[in-house]
Formats: C-alpha cells, sequence, structure tokens
C-alpha cells in the first residue's frame, strides 16, 4: 500500500507554533523512518514551498532554501515516490 502526502502535513510540521506541530513531525518521522512507499505531488510541492515561505501564513516563515531542503530530505528516501511531470521536474522547478 502507498500514500500521499498533504501540503497541510508539511506545513503543520514546519510550523511550531502550530496545535498539529507535534502531530505532523511525528507522523512524518514516521513515514521517513518506514519502509512503506509515500507519495509527494508536485502541486503538493509547489504548495507547500509558496506558503511556508509566506509571512503572511507563518509567524516565522522559512527561506527558500529551508522550504525546499524539507521537499528534498523527503525525495532522498528511497520509498519516497515523486509525482512530478517530467523527469527532472524538481531540478528544473528549484
Amino acid at each position: 500500500m502507498s500514500f500521499g502526502i498533504d501540503v497541510n502535513i508539511l506545513l503543520y510540521a514546519s510550523d511550531r507554533s502550530s496545535p498539529w506541530h507535534e502531530k505532523a513531525s511525528a507522523f512524518l518521522q514516521r513515514c521517513a523512518a518506514g519502509s512503506e512507499v509515500f507519495c509527494i505531488a508536485w502541486v503538493t510541492a509547489q504548495s507547500y514551498l509558496r506558503m511556508a515561505t509566506h509571512g503572511s501564513i507563518f509567524a516565522q516563515p522559512l527561506s527558500a532554501d529551508e522550504a525546499a531542503g524539507n521537499v528534498e530530505a523527503l525525495l532522498a528516501l528511497p520509498h519516497c515516490r515523486a509525482l512530478w511531470e517530467d523527469e527532472g521536474f524538481w531540478e528544473v522547478y528549484r
């Protein structure tokens, strides 16, 4: 079985002021440590980058490099699948 990661999980895990931060962060840590395949769609990655770096959404927004690094850390996992439009999409978008 596999599943997709929702942008809200990524946002809550990155926002220490969120009441859902601990649960979202623990969930992503379990995903990273596990072996079950999970997917990140291009629209999820794009939405995360846009919102996590926006000052009116996060009291302390991430830098573009921090947000991209979070996505890249997940994409580097052997059991994470990227649902992109084309091979090399992330590199071009980044």
